[in-house]
């Protein structure tokens, strides 16, 4: 697929009924220090129930080079994530929440983490909370799974957040786009695992930065983030990590209960919190021991 001279990043935006906050991400692009011809903006639409397609062919015209992918059910993000990577044209494919607000040099700054070192495969903005100065996203230092230290540069970095992540587009492909079974959290650092160990580096570019929207003490009183988050966070070592059976077991006893007893003390579902997590218990454990059997 021939790209458009001059195009230096494919920017995906993967939306389920996003009305309220697209309209200020889309014009956060609009108004990026870099020239429009520079990116395309590639948008999936995961079978939304609102306005959200109408808002974003409404800026039809707006961008030199704006496709629109329509889902007949939600496929998930990672899933829709592959589709738009699939017909990315730029050599960099750039995720951007939709419930963010990218600052005019966020795009910018985060390219240059690729052209400075050409063995970054993987780089990734600093994200702060949308309604104050606190750090949302930054660099990830992975513990174990879905545990991490958030950091500005300081220690090491194993990840970066999803929420604004760029990718070569070609090393993505190699190895085989985002893992579409954990549907939604830890996309990100399955992919950082992944990176790693084909001996590419991550950068963690502060000086891109993008504003989002979400408050993560609300997220953990949903069912989709607290199952997808406690569950994938079994997947991804499951997945990653060479000693699988004797992490899994860990999992089971150890690792799992303490970590969903700090998500359900943030919850404010407790009651429903619990099924929840119950729910992504018996879930992980099916998913790992099959991954296990086709390992």
């Amino acid at each position: 697929m021939s790209a458009p001279a001059g195009l230096r990043a494919s920017v995906v935006l993967v939306g389920y009924n996003s009305t309220e906050f697209l309209g200020r991400c889309l014009d956060s692009l609009r108004s990026q220090d870099l020239p429009p011809s520079a990116f395309e903006v590639l948008f999936v639409d995961n079978a939304s129930g609102d306005r959200t397609v109408d808002v974003v062919e409404g800026y039809r015209g707006r961008f030199p080079h704006l496709t629109l992918l329509r889902n007949e059910r939600n496929l998930g993000f990672a899933a829709a994530l592959n589709q738009a990577a699939d017909i990315a044209r730029a050599p960099v494919l750039v995720l951007l929440n939709p419930d963010t607000v990218a600052e005019p040099s966020w795009l910018r700054e985060l390219l240059a983490a690729f052209e400075r070192d050409p063995a970054v495969a993987v780089a990734g903005s600093r994200v702060v909370n949308g309604d104050g100065p606190g750090l949302y996203a930054a660099a990830l230092e992975i513990l174990y799974g879905g545990v991490c230290v958030i950091h500005e540069g300081d220690r090491r970095t194993d990840a970066v957040s999803g929420c604004a992540l760029a990718v070569r587009t070609e090393v993505l492909r190699k190895l085989g786009g985002f893992a579409g079974e954990l549907f939604m959290y830890g996309e990100d650092l399955d992919l950082g695992h992944r990176v790693r160990a084909a001996g590419h580096r991550i950068a963690y570019a502060p000086s891109s930065v993008a504003h989002h929207s979400a408050v993560r003490r609300d997220r953990a009183s949903t069912r989709t983030y607290m199952f997808y988050m406690a569950r994938n966070r079994t997947l991804v070592c499951v997945r990653n990590y060479h000693r699988k059976r004797l992490y899994l077991l860990l999992d089971v006893f150890v690792l799992f209960p303490l970590t969903s007893i700090a998500e359900w003390m943030r919850s404010r579902a407790k009651a429903e919190a619990l099924g929840w997590l119950f729910e992504a218990r018996v879930d992980s454990f099916r998913e790992s021991l099959r991954l296990l059997r086709a390992a």
